[in-house]
């Protein structure tokens, strides 16, 4: 999986984790993060939502 979740009382904390393609978006992530946006914000205990990605690149886009 590219994209971890973690509660972390009410923060909602996404990770992206496809550092070998310097977290680029394929769609299997998007999708991964299109749920786990909108379970966060059905969840009344969630107020923040936290995204973060491992290795030294953030996102570089998407995967084409």
């Amino acid at each position: 999986m590219s994209l971890h979740i973690e509660h972390q009382g009410a923060v909602a904390v996404l990770t992206l984790d496809r550092p070998e393609a310097r977290n680029a978006l394929d769609a299997e992530t998007v999708a991964d993060l299109g749920r786990a946006i909108a379970e966060a914000s059905a969840n009344p205990a969630i107020r923040v939502v936290l995204l973060q990605a491992t290795g030294p690149v953030f996102c570089s886009g998407a995967d084409l």
